[in-house]
């Protein structure tokens, strides 16, 4: 990946060059001739190294620039993009194999350069017919006859010929954390396999949104019988079909809905966890320990920014957990089961620290002050002189914004009773804390009320980030009333 990309990033600025250098050379007054053979293959060849999301930027640059160079470049250009939407149209099934996950999950996925090499010697003779694909709509015409042919010479070049599109034929090294089956490698046969049923994956695919949701009996015998057909192929076939649909779900846990669909037995963990299709529910669970691990590696801070991060894992890992629990019965002494509950364990005493961290927070940020009385007798209440701004008042806002996020994902953890019970107790405290000082300074007791209206209003804050929002209102009404009625003393941080 890293190679790719460092790759396109050349492309661009070669290409660019060497067009503003012809453009300057008819500034010049030169007068020029067609492309030469050469440098028609040298930006040939540039022009097909460059990504996909910088044709168009390198369309439109061309565009602007004089000489028929320049004109034929742009050509050059409108070919490849037309091209590439031929290759788009009749791979479409496969398109997201070649494309790493956004969620990190473990995945089927086929390095990217191949995509190009590979259409390049599919299309081989069928130039002809490509002009079908241009503007093709549903899944059926004869363009699909078409896409159909070209996939099957895919699969054909990767049997017979795989180093002519695969510069390392040879697996990768599996991956640590997951058994062999549930990270199969991407290998030329593996994706000569994927190929192989594309015209079924070209039919499947419009109907995936119906077996990720709530698909009727006839939807669902439509699954079983997709499945049935691509066992037909090859044995290997069921899984394969279901890693193209993978493939095309963001959502990684909504899966689980098509994988406990393939058989009527499928949503039985027993059933499921010796059949192919339990690889995804392994990939998931590999994907919830390692998400895991990163939270447990995460320390309650300042760092707004990190502790957002640390409740997206949190509720990556809820809405996996809490989709496993409603399409499977995990046993709890299966190993899908252990898994389970010690992922849910050890989120649960991270959160818990974090609430903890975040009541410590809120305690330091506007603190209370044992203030005598008479004699021995003393009593706490708000330190009026902390200060209103600063790292303690920040990091107590990004605690408690963090666990307002865990709202709602608190109850697959089992925390959400912890939650609410940390909600009522910076309830009660923030609002004695802001009532207190408010009654200091229609005491008349604080010389100088700036400071402590300030530090009203971070505890308003406060209530609101931790959805206590009543409360928030009231303390906010009660500090407009003290400082109206400071304004109208000629005492408020205005005239002062």
């Amino acid at each position: 990946m890293a190679r790719r990309a460092t790759g396109s990033r050349g492309a661009k600025p070669l290409l660019i060059t060497l067009v503003q250098g012809r453009a300057s050379n008819l500034t010049q007054g030169t007068v020029l001739t067609a492309l030469s053979a050469a440098h028609r293959a040298a930006l040939e060849a540039v022009v097909q190294a460059c990504p996909d999301d910088g044709l168009a930027q390198l369309e439109a640059a061309v565009g602007g620039l004089p000489g028929d160079k320049a004109g034929e470049l742009a050509i050059l250009i409108q070919a490849e993009i037309r091209d590439r939407a031929r290759r788009d149209q009749a791979f479409a099934p496969l398109i997201p194999l070649f494309r790493p996950r956004a969620d990190q999950v473990a995945a089927l996925t086929f390095p990217r350069p191949v995509l190009a090499r590979l259409w390049r010697e599919a299309k081989v003779g069928d130039e002809p017919y490509l002009s079908l694909l241009d503007g093709a709509g549903p899944s059926h015409g004869d363009w699909t006859l078409v896409a159909d042919r070209l996939c099957a010479r895919a699969a054909a070049v990767l049997r017979d010929r795989p180093g002519d599109v695969w510069a390392d034929p040879s697996p990768p090294a599996p991956v640590s954390n997951l058994s062999p089956a549930a990270a199969p490698a991407p290998t030329p046969a593996e994706l000569a396999g994927c190929f192989d049923l594309a015209p079924l994956a070209r039919t499947a695919t419009p109907r995936l949104p119906a077996w990720l949701d709530r698909p009727d009996d006839e939807q669902a015998a439509g699954l079983r019988l997709l499945i049935q057909d691509c066992l037909a192929v090859s044995p290997e076939g069921g899984r394969r079909m279901v890693d193209i649909l993978f493939a095309h779900v963001a959502d990684a846990e909504r899966m689980l809905r098509v994988v406990t669909r393939t058989n009527r037995l499928a949503d039985k963990e027993a059933m499921l966890s010796h059949s192919d299709m339990g690889v995804f529910v392994e990939r998931l669970l590999a994907s919830v320990t390692t998400r895991v691990a990163r939270i447990a590696a995460a320390r309650p801070g300042p760092d707004e920014a990190a502790m957002a991060e640390v409740v997206q894992e949190v509720a990556w890992c809820a809405g996996v957990l809490g989709e496993i629990d409603l399409c499977l019965q995990l046993r709890p002494d299966s190993p899908w089961g252990r898994a389970a509950r010690m992922a849910r364990i050890q989120v649960a005493g991270q959160m818990s620290g974090l609430m903890k961290s975040a009541s410590a927070a809120v305690h330091a940020a506007l603190p209370m002050k044992r203030q005598r009385l008479s004699g021995r007798m003393t009593r706490l209440s708000p330190w009026l002189d902390a200060p209103a701004t600063g790292e303690a008042v920040e990091a107590a806002a990004g605690l408690l914004n963090a666990v307002g996020g865990l709202r709602g994902v608190a109850v697959v953890f089992g925390c959400e009773a912890d939650r609410m019970a940390l909600k009522t107790e910076l309830t009660d405290y923030l609002s004695i804390w802001a009532n207190e000082a408010l009654d200091h300074l229609a005491d008349g007791q604080v010389a100088q009320p700036e400071g402590p209206l300030r530090l009203v209003g971070v505890a308003a804050r406060f209530l609101t980030l931790i959805d206590a929002l009543e409360a928030a209102r009231a303390v906010r009404r009660r500090a407009a009333a003290a400082e109206a009625l400071l304004a109208t003393q000629g005492a408020s941080p205005a005239a002062a």
